[in-house]
């Protein structure tokens, strides 16, 4: 009937369909008295009910936009009020995590809790060693065991201990230490409970020198190269009473002589390299009560750094003192060895260095994306060229950067390494929303008013605006739910820096874009929106100002992208032929890739976060050629005697059979292991005698093997074996719960050995699993193994997990979202298989390009997920909504999408380009991978998505409407009537019959007529009479469809 025709028209008018090529509202428009009235929510394809996002983007940013178009200057003003707001919660600097156990080791790791049980046991203060080592390489490059070399490094040794002093701690600014001048012996690391602060008191572990100790604490080094060669291969030293010749205790060569050579008949000859162990006292906070302890380590440590050369250290250096101030009072110099420092913090003062180079490349990142968008925006029509309007989005992206990071450190977050690379992915994703958003607005009738421009730019634009940010803060905000610490931060970050873009996008550019559509409708120059209108015979200007400067140049109608994609392009991907070719190819490349993605290993290094030009390199070359594939110290831990008495006959039975268990494990070095429990059953055969023992079946032993101490003796022997000189190497490995009462028993105990050396992540996970399993087999409860590097272990065996978990999870909610979004399976299905495709393409890039799985890598997985959508989505909505066969919907969606797609991927790979040249390890990854993002991610969307789409796409959705619509969707073409003609209130083609009471009449009006009546609808007192149009097919919420379109009705009214 009539009045449904009138209802359909009346809808497809309130909800923003085309009704003429132009876009602009139609020369005809039907009034309702008693309807409501929409504001237009953006261009859609005539006769189609909006998707579920079309309409609450309605609700959103179209509602909006005519809101912003009025009044930009005070929206803009309240955008930068809050983001200011926001950026302020960062404070005057940032948090800044560089501790790799607290970046690279999962929460939940078991390492992670062996680790503080062993720190509780062994380590109460909560002290943990600094470690400083300096490696000595002879000049002449021959070996180091000679006495003058050894002599040179010994020298050294002593300049560092007892000349080597720091005065002032320098971070800013300098200021004095406490106390005044802090030498080695003050910071030295020492036994527990040894508060003195002499020189003797020093540990001197991780050294050579002990080694040539004679009784009295003197190092003898006036021997001979064959007498040096003899205690280095044998491991026996110049005090026979330390490592006694034929004893059970030797000194670990490997330790401390690097490059160990030996000729045919297996006898040493020489050694490339000698290390300098100079251990200092640490703290595991930086609380007030340590605060002055740990800069005076941090000064000393850097004074070390200086006294061997001012390269190994930061410029300016840190610290002031001996080696470097006023008054230089100790220098070293040698012209037999060269030595290369590794401090302890030198590995965190590498990584604060780098920021500043960071800066750097975001700068240039910044200055090459601003010159590409303002290259993409500029035309040489002064009135259409929109190169303010770049600045401004630019000016979008660097605010979300800011709310990015002062947002996210005030909830606790902490910046790390990784976190350096979020301003690439920001300026990216911005800078894609912002080609997005200004394509639509120029997509608009030019002649409508800035608000009709605004909503219908927000109405289309922003559903392929909101898919993407929606896609990429779900598989980053589920990122943030991962075990490892530092993936997590980042991901926290980016969920809250992609939210800000957003909104940003939505509010703040949105008011610019809407000053500009201000200045474009007076007809004012871009470079210069304050000046008055241009001459209506101004048809160009070099740079958008100097009027006809430009003359010979006009500005094309249609940009050269998107003509060769409409006329070339989306034409040759219409034939058969090049389809097939294009199928083949890509799945030929996705099984190479597949392939090449099994091979893929898992491997992690800390050097890689530091520069390759940092001179702590060369260090690092060093210690791999030369003490690189050491065994790795391993502990056995037993519990407290409250949980496990070690007197009892069947616990020492336990304890033997823990220390068979290790002995038998394939990854540990057999003749390593060091157990209290044997060595004291051996003192007390020895020492009480073989008739004090006991044995299994009762009555003395007939062996050591049978032999047991008796358990009314067991804690008042070991305790006197330990404080011996023959027990005095195991007094570490028994924590007595009193000293003073060693009746009480102990609080914890210990076994050690030494696993094989390894260098495959596979063989470290599998010795680090074998071992837990071997101690296992044992019955004593809460005995566990550890060692430091099972920290590491620990995220290589999760990061595979990690990956394929954060993957799963972020693919599976990025087809929640696109099928919600799309409303239609099969193109859901296939933007899918697009991403997975992506992803597959980027893991076999990864190992051709020589990379691996670790947590920088899954990152960017994790970003891959949402980036790939953002390629694909854009061209699945256009398909969507298109009329027509498939060939011309895929035609259509190429052209009017695939200019916006190729601006984005090519302005994200700007932003990182300069990454390209990075000596960091994080920016060539994510130069890497981010580089495969956008190549295979164009591909997939721009490529193969249309061919699939031609081929099984979903056909066209049926109309929306009560009544049958005309051919093509579009109302019957009405021209404008004279004023007499429209006061008649029947519209052409529709039988004359006269109105019911309540019921609406129709009304033909021109266009300029039209908007006068939509501000008098807008001001009507009546109340509304609301219809909701039923949603497309395929959406899941009819309900919600409903309730929206009447939460739209009501405020618009």
């Amino acid at each position: 009937p009539p009045q449904a025709v009138a209802q359909a028209a009346l809808r497809r008018a309130a909800t923003g369909d085309r009704c003429h090529p132009g876009g602009s509202l139609p020369s005809w428009f039907l009034q309702f008295p008693n309807a409501p009235l929409h504001r237009p929510a953006g261009p859609r394809v005539p006769g189609r009910a909006p998707p579920l996002l079309q309409r609450i983007c309605s609700l959103g940013p179209p509602s909006l936009a005519p809101s912003m178009a009025h009044h930009p200057r005070l929206a803009l003003a309240a955008v930068l009020a809050s983001t200011k707001l926001l950026l302020s919660f960062g404070g005057d600097g940032l948090p800044y995590q560089s501790n790799g156990d607290k970046l690279w080791v999962p929460e939940d790791a078991e390492a992670s809790k062996d680790q503080e049980s062993f720190d509780a046991a062994f380590n109460p203060t909560g002290a943990f060693t600094r470690q400083n080592f300096v490696y000595f390489l002879a000049t002449s490059g021959g070996t180091v065991l000679t006495a003058p070399i050894l002599q040179e490094v010994y020298r050294f040794r002593e300049l560092a201990r007892r000349n080597l002093t720091a005065t002032d701690i320098c971070d800013g600014g300098c200021s004095p230490l406490t106390p005044s001048a802090v030498g080695y012996s003050e910071v030295c690391d020492r036994a527990a409970g040894d508060a003195s602060s002499e020189l003797s008191q020093c540990l001197t572990y991780g050294s050579a020198f002990p080694l040539f100790e004679d009784g009295s604490g003197n190092v003898v080094l006036d021997l001979t190269d064959a007498e040096i060669l003899e205690m280095v291969e044998s491991g026996t030293g110049v005090a026979g009473s330390l490592y006694p010749p034929g004893g059970n205790v030797t000194f670990d060569v490997r330790r401390v002589f690097g490059g160990l050579e030996y000729d045919g008949a297996g006898k040493l000859v020489s050694a490339k390299a000698v290390k300098l162990g100079l251990p200092l006292e640490g703290y595991k906070s930086s609380v007030d009560a340590v605060k002055d302890q740990l800069e005076a380590a941090t000064a000393w440590e850097d004074q070390l750094n200086l006294l061997v050369g001012e390269e190994w250290t930061s410029d300016p250096p840190l610290s002031r003192g001996s080696a470097y101030g006023d008054d230089i009072a100790v220098e070293w110099e040698s012209p037999l060895v060269d030595a290369y420092p590794n401090t302890a913090g030198a590995i965190e003062r590498e990584l604060s260095g780098n920021i500043s180079g960071d800066v750097i490349k975001i700068n240039i990142g910044f200055i090459l994306i601003g010159a590409y968008a303002l290259a993409v925006f500029f035309k040489f029509d002064p009135r259409r060229s929109r190169s303010a309007l770049a600045i401004a989005g630019l000016v979008s992206c660097a605010l979300s950067v800011g709310v990015a990071y002062g947002f996210t450190t005030l909830i606790g977050y902490e910046v790390n390494p990784v976190v350096t690379v979020l301003p690439f992915i920001l300026l990216g994703i911005g800078v894609d929303d912002m080609f997005v958003l200004e394509q639509a607005l120029s997509a608009t009738d030019k002649t409508a008013p800035p608000a009709e421009r605004m909503a219908a730019c927000m109405g289309s634009a922003g559903v392929s605006i909101t898919v993407t940010s929606l896609t990429d803060l779900v598989a980053f905000a589920l990122g943030s739910t991962s075990s490892l610490p530092a993936l997590a931060a980042f991901c926290c970050f980016a969920t809250i820096g992609i939210t800000a873009d957003y909104l940003l996008q939505i509010s703040f550019f949105a008011g610019w874009m809407a000053l500009d559509a201000h200045r474009e409708a007076a007809g004012k120059p871009d470079c210069c929106p304050c000046c008055g209108p241009l001459d209506p015979s101004v048809e160009s200007g070099c740079c958008g100002c100097f009027a006809n400067s430009c003359a010979a140049v006009k500005a094309p109608e249609e940009g050269l992208l998107r003509s060769v994609l409409r006329r070339h392009y989306a034409p040759a991907l219409a034939r058969k032929p090049v389809q097939v070719a294009v199928v083949v190819c890509m799945a030929v490349w996705a099984a190479v890739c597949g392939w090449q993605a099994s091979k893929l290993s898992v491997d992690f290094e800390y050097r890689w976060f530091v520069g390759d030009d940092a001179v702590l390199q060369r260090t690092f070359d060093v210690e791999d050629e030369y003490f690189g594939g050491l065994p790795l110290d391993v502990n056995l831990v037993t519990p407290s005697s409250a949980a496990f008495d070690y007197s009892a006959v069947s616990s020492q039975l336990l304890l033997e059979q823990l220390a068979v268990a290790a002995e038998t494990d394939p990854w540990v070095d057999t003749s390593s292991l060091v157990s209290f429990q044997r060595a004291l059953l051996a003192w007390a055969w020895a020492a009480k005698g073989s008739a004090s023992l006991e044995s299994a079946a009762g009555g003395p032993p007939s062996s050591l093997a049978d032999a047991f101490l008796p358990p009314a003796d067991y804690y008042s022997w070991l305790y006197e074996f330990v404080t011996a000189s023959e027990g005095g190497a195991f007094a570490r490995d028994v924590l007595w719960v009193d000293a003073a009462a060693p009746g009480q028993g102990l609080s914890a105990a210990r076994l050690r050995a030494t696993q094989l050396p390894l260098t495959e992540a596979a063989d470290e996970i599998d010795a680090m699993d074998s071992l837990r399993a071997s101690v296992a087999s044992v019955p004593i409860e809460g005995a566990y193994a550890y060692g430091f590097q099972y920290l590491y272990y620990e995220q290589y065996k999760v990061i595979q997990r990690e990956m394929l978990t954060n993957l799963g999870l972020a693919i599976a909610a990025v087809f929640v979202i696109v099928l919600l979004i799309l409303a239609e399976l099969r193109t859901t299905l296939l933007v899918m298989l697009c991403v997975l495709l992506t992803d597959v393409s980027i893991l076999g890039v990864m190992q051709m390009w020589g990379l691996t799985i670790d947590s920088v890598s899954v990152v960017n997985l994790v970003l891959a997920i949402g980036l790939a959508v953002d390629y694909s989505a854009h061209v699945a909505h256009a398909f969507v909504i298109a009329k027509g066969t498939h060939t011309e919907r895929m035609q259509s969606a190429v052209s009017e999408m695939g200019t916006a797609v190729i601006h984005g991927a090519f302005s994200t790979f700007l932003a990182v380009l300069v990454l390209s040249a990075s000596q960091s390890y994080i920016f060539r990854v994510f130069f890497k991978q981010f580089f495969s993002i956008s190549v295979f991610g164009v591909a997939h969307g721009l490529l193969l998505l249309p061919v699939l789409l031609v081929l099984v796409g979903p056909p066209e959705m049926p109309s929306d409407g009560d009544a049958e619509e005309p051919k093509g969707g579009y109302p019957p073409a009405v021209p404008d009537v004279p004023e007499a003609q429209a006061s008649a209130r029947v519209a052409p083609g529709l039988p004359a019959q006269k109105a019911e009471e309540g019921q609406p009449t129709i009304h033909v009006m021109p266009q300029q007529e039209t908007r006068d009546s939509i501000g008098r609808l807008l001001r009507s007192p009546r109340e509304p009479t609301i219809t909701p149009p039923r949603p497309a097919r395929g959406c899941l919420f009819r309900p919600l469809s409903a309730f929206l379109e009447l939460a739209i009705a009501l405020p618009v009214r």
